[in-house]
């Protein structure tokens, strides 16, 4: 494992499989750890080899190249997590890790940089893609723990949508609660198979299901944002990326309804929010109306560079939601729907 930190954040990130296992954000005298640990993980579970690397050191946040889509050459969510990633020679400096992965992406080279500023309660990184042919879903894939709830906010989305079927469609391995496929206008309001309506924006809505629900961005927006307000687990956690070339927001929504090893019922809480640029879990009716990135498209001597970055912050008294996030010389702005507002300082040029 390898440790990245500043004053205000430590990173523990684990070069075999490309997982950030453990984040802290240290307030005053408090440390914040929002990031999901698998219980299997958590325990130091032995589990069979035929799971997916991925699955068994399930934590944190990775980037997936490709998101999801197995096949019997690339594992679940692709090398890029569960592959090798060398750090760069004499490239690793106080607050900064630089990586290469060993194995290619559709015969491209990625690299990876996690980058942190004093000060900054933020991780930076960004993945770079070089050459490689054809079209590849894409995402960063952090995880949340929330057991006392978290009410979530989003920039601007078009709609929001389901796949064409659920997660779990066997009732004797799992259970999925939403409707599918579906689209929709607001979290507040997304249709069950039952015919009742959810109110997804607060998450657990509901015990034992596994549920996957994707956010489409505002046509032409160039950031993007995402925020879970977790009043009593103490914190807000928030990311921003680069909309253009991570137009969607995938939600997984982990919450006891898978049966099988190694979730056995016992994987709660857990919220994935993930910045992405996919299409297979859009329904086939919207689509072809959404002129959005569905993928990274790849191609002898093209270099493309996806940035993201994530934080925690303690949660100011009175807040229940986050209304708003920007950014402003060098500061990042988050605004509660209440009227509060905070600032944190933050690279601007980050996202270009």
């Amino acid at each position: 494992m390898d440790i990245i930190e500043t004053d205000v954040v430590r990173v523990v990130f684990d070069r075999e499989g490309g997982v950030i296992d453990e984040v802290i954000f240290k307030h005053g005298g408090r440390q914040i750890s929002p990031l999901h640990k698998a219980p299997w993980v958590r325990d130091n579970e032995q589990l069979d080899t035929g799971i997916p690397l991925i699955e068994r050191k399930l934590a944190g946040d990775f980037f997936c190249a490709p998101f999801a889509l197995p096949s019997s050459e690339v594992p679940l969510h692709g090398w890029t997590a569960n592959g090798d990633w060398v750090a760069s020679p004499g490239a690793q400096q106080a607050g900064v890790g630089l990586y290469s992965l060993r194995q290619n992406v559709q015969g491209g080279l990625a690299t990876k940089e996690i980058r942190l500023h004093p000060g900054h309660p933020v991780v930076y990184q960004t993945h770079t893609i070089t050459g490689g042919t054809g079209n590849i879903p894409i995402a960063h894939h952090a995880m949340l723990h929330v057991p006392g709830g978290a009410n979530l906010s989003f920039s601007d989305k078009t709609f929001g949508s389901t796949g064409p079927s659920s997660p779990e469609p066997d009732p004797f391995r799992g259970r999925s609660v939403l409707a599918y496929p579906q689209t929709f206008d607001s979290l507040s309001s997304i249709a069950k198979s039952d015919g009742s309506v959810a109110n997804a924006s607060h998450y657990p809505f509901e015990t034992g299901h596994e549920d996957v629900v994707v956010l489409t961005e505002k046509q032409g927006a160039s950031f993007g944002w995402s925020a879970a307000l977790a009043a009593k687990d103490g914190f807000i956690f928030f990311s921003v990326k680069d909309a253009l070339v991570l137009p969607h927001t995938v939600l997984w929504m982990s919450n006891g309804g898978r049966a099988y090893p190694p979730w056995s019922g016992r994987h709660k809480a857990v919220l994935g929010i993930e910045e992405a640029a996919i299409s297979f879990h859009l329904p086939d009716a919207r689509t072809s109306d959404v002129n959005v990135a569905l993928g990274l498209d790849l191609a002898p001597g093209r270099t493309t560079k996806i940035r993201y970055a994530f934080g925690a912050i303690e949660v100011p008294s009175g807040w229940t939601r986050v209304s708003e996030i920007s950014l402003a010389d060098g500061v990042l702005i988050i605004s509660d729907e209440a009227g509060g507002r905070c600032t944190i300082p933050f690279d601007c040029r980050f996202l270009g």
